[in-house]
């Protein structure tokens, strides 16, 4: 999973973008319950800045400690060592964090009662929740459809954590799954018509429809338009972001068809095995670029010692896309320019010349 969403915070001579000014989002991560630690050091970081006074000049970066990590969770990922591990650090150090736990009542098709302690995150963690006179964090136990009663708690127990850096965790239960856990995956496998039933009933999308129609927020007629609208928004966002995606590898494709013509007409290669690698390229729907550099390999491993026009070509086209993949993948790795930690200068340790013996060297 090599597309997670993130926000950059830097520009590209890497300096510091303002923060205080935009949204940031911090990159997931694909590993179950890795985004924890990370939150974790966010939210320690707005600590930091509230109680570090040579910090306080840096308002690009921070409001004086006046910043909320959101984290989000699933009710089964909370089994995973990370997630208790940040737990417990938060409730030490009382950091701003606030983590949301979607509890669907299932790991995948695995019900919760059989992965969390008295089936319940929320009464797990009771242990955890802060009193009068200790650390720990607040806990809050809301319903997923129930977009009021979460505006009231979200409000109150993220003013908590901003102001007083106790950190919060909101249990969201009684979550739907509307398509199962993925689009691959059938809920309608292990679910009871009950439970689906139930599912359908209390859809978030359904129940905010209803209050917001309850609540004269708008008419059916006109929630109707929006939703006609939307469909046709998220049709065609999605249709320019996948043609912008996909127009660069199509135009690969037909250079190295024409390449591979070319071969076909010097009469030297395999004409049809030439021929079978273009038709599987041109057959292919949604091409990867790897798609396109094994097909040129193929040709150029059965060709070794062929130096004929078109296959040097065909060798130039495979290095210039190899090359070019290589900058795609493996630039911009970590930071670059002032704070790139390639910058930071080398200070080799000194010893006196009196300094005592390590236990582990010798004299």
């Amino acid at each position: 999973m090599n597309s997670h969403f993130a926000t950059p915070n830097i520009d590209a001579e890497g300096n510091w973008l303002p923060l205080t000014a935009q949204k940031n989002t911090a990159a997931d991560m694909a590993p179950t319950a890795a985004q924890m630690p990370r939150a974790l050091g966010l939210a320690f970081a707005s600590k930091l800045f509230r109680e570090v006074p040579e910090l306080e000049g840096l308002t690009h970066l921070s409001h004086q400690g006046n910043e909320v990590c959101f984290a989000t969770i699933g009710d089964a990922s909370t089994s995973e060592g990370h997630f208790w591990e940040t737990i417990n650090a938060a409730g030490v150090l009382q950091v701003p964090l606030c983590i949301f736990v979607w509890d669907d009542g299932y790991g995948i098709s695995v019900p919760r009662k059989y992965q969390t302690t008295k089936g319940s995150i929320s009464a797990a963690l009771e242990g955890f929740r802060k009193g009068e006179q200790t650390n720990g964090l607040e806990i809050y136990n809301v319903k997923g459809w129930d977009y009021a009663g979460l505006c009231e708690v979200f409000e109150e127990g993220i003013r908590k954590a901003r102001e007083t850096h106790v950190p919060v965790l909101f249990h969201v239960e009684e979550i739907t799954q509307p398509q199962g856990h993925s689009t691959s995956g059938s809920h309608e496998r292990y679910k009871s018509k009950e439970r689906l039933a139930w599912e359908k009933e209390f859809d978030c999308n359904s129940k905010m429809r209803q209050w917001i129609v309850e609540n004269a927020l708008a008419d059916e007629g006109t929630l109707q338009e929006i939703e006609a609208e939307a469909k046709v928004l998220a049709y065609e966002g999605r249709k320019r972001a996948w043609e912008k995606y996909i127009a660069p590898i199509r135009n690969q494709v037909q250079e190295l068809n024409g390449i591979l013509r070319q071969l076909i007409e010097e009469g030297r290669a395999d004409a049809s095995q030439v021929q079978q690698t273009m038709q599987e390229l041109t057959a292919n729907r949604e091409p990867l670029r790897r798609d396109i550099l094994k097909s040129a390999a193929h040709i150029l491993f059965r060709h070794p010692r062929d130096f004929s026009p078109a296959m040097n070509e065909l060798q130039l086209f495979y290095d210039n896309q190899l090359l070019a993949e290589k900058e795609n993948y493996n630039t911009y790795l970590y930071a670059t320019g002032p704070n790139s930690v390639n910058s930071v200068p080398v200070v080799p340790a000194e010893y006196a010349e009196e300094a005592p013996c390590s236990t582990v060297t010798k004299c």
